[in-house]
């Protein structure tokens, strides 16, 4: 299912390195990782959503908000600028509001409900740096690299058999495309980038296209302006609504999970809610 996908130091980011020879792969790395980018951003932004299972399609407004490590809001707004969806993680919880249909998704465990949806690829500070352009997958072991053209190409082990595919500029040190794989060899979580835009003293993405083809998610963001935030709003929760339709993100996962193991395919989400999981299911 859905999504996602995150001491302060609010008026710099990471100590800005100087891009390394292409040929030093370990440094450049450890370059692309230091990359100065503010603790945290805010963001206005054009939106194209793809989530059948949450009856979602279509292109309008949004905000996001970051702050590293591990927490963001990413809210889209309707034509008419009132909320459509807005999300919300803490580093710890993780709320889902679907205003149109008063549905409130959630789980208290957001760090590993992401490890599941991606097979352990990838956790919330991986998802941070997807929508930031930064290099996640911090100090993980290179197993792989090699020049293509004028970009550096990137294999990073990851926990339990995962692995991530990375396409970096090695002069700029931002990232162009991410592939995470599951321990099965599935590719569970992708990202490209087209352009980046200086913003202050650091390089942000003009445009990012996530998608997650195991939960049929596609999120693409266009974005028009990056500010560095100076004060922290206190707007990293979701709590449900009162009269919401609440359903538990970490049961949906595994219903999600055991219908693909199955070779189902249920169309929406009341489809996927009605998946009986048994008991001896691992």
């Amino acid at each position: 299912m859905t999504g996602l996908l995150l001491a302060l130091t609010l008026s710099c980011g990471d100590k800005p390195n100087a891009p390394r020879p292409l040929g030093d792969a370990q440094a450049v790395a450890d370059a692309a990782w230091q990359r100065a980018v503010p603790f945290a951003l805010k963001a206005g932004y054009s939106v194209h959503i793809e989530a059948p299972r949450l009856g979602l399609s279509g292109t309008t407004r949004g905000a996001l908000i970051v702050h590293r490590p591990g927490k963001f809001r990413l809210d889209i707004y309707s034509p008419l600028g009132s909320p459509l969806v807005y999300a919300a993680s803490d580093g710890k919880a993780l709320g889902i509001y679907v205003a149109p249909e008063k549905m409130w998704l959630g789980s208290d465990n957001a760090e590993g409900l992401l490890r599941e949806m991606t097979g352990n690829a990838a956790g919330l500070e991986d998802l941070v740096a997807l929508m930031t352009g930064r290099l996640p997958f911090q100090d993980a072991e290179i197993v792989g690299a090699k020049n293509q053209g004028d970009e550096a190409v990137y294999t990073f082990k990851g926990p339990e058999d995962t692995k991530a595919i990375v396409v970096l500029d090695p002069r700029k040190l931002t990232s162009r495309r991410i592939e995470a794989y599951d321990p099965t060899g599935a590719m569970v979580l992708e990202a490209d980038y087209e352009d980046y835009s200086k913003v202050g003293r650091t390089l942000l993405p003009e445009a990012v296209r996530i998608k997650a083809s195991s939960i049929d998610f596609l999120l693409e963001l266009e974005f028009d302006a990056w500010d560095e935030i100076g004060v922290i709003p206190d707007a990293f929760q979701v709590p449900a609504p009162p009269g919401s339709r609440v359903i538990d993100l970490d049961d949906l996962v595994v219903k999600a999970r055991y219908a693909a193991e199955q070779g189902d395919k249920p169309r929406s989400l009341d489809e996927l809610l009605k998946v009986q999981v048994p008991e001896s299911a691992p």
